[in-house]
């Protein structure tokens, strides 16, 4: 049984958090937690390969967000070697 959409509503942050892992969220709901007013239910949408790919890009830019964008297995494969490149990583 899915999540209600109402979780992604609740005022609770830690309860919103659990929307994302819901597999009937849509990529609107995610996108709309990745702006959530608590972290980490921000940070679990950024992870979230249902955040649409504007989105995520902004949020490789957001300290708070950056690894959990960095992360996310929606990233095209040059954009995640561009994330490595920056950070260092020797190819």
């Amino acid at each position: 049984m899915a999540i209600d959409f109402t979780v992604g509503d609740h005022p609770d942050g830690h309860y919103r958090r659990l929307a994302v892992r819901d597999p009937a969220a849509t990529p609107t709901l995610i996108e709309r937690l990745s702006h959530d007013p608590t972290v980490w239910t921000r940070q679990a949408a950024a992870g979230d390969p249902r955040l649409p790919l504007h989105r995520l890009r902004e949020a490789l830019h957001v300290p708070e967000l950056a690894s959990s964008a960095a992360a996310n297995p929606a990233l095209p494969e040059d954009e995640m070697a561009a994330v490595l490149d920056r950070a260092g990583v020797p190819a």
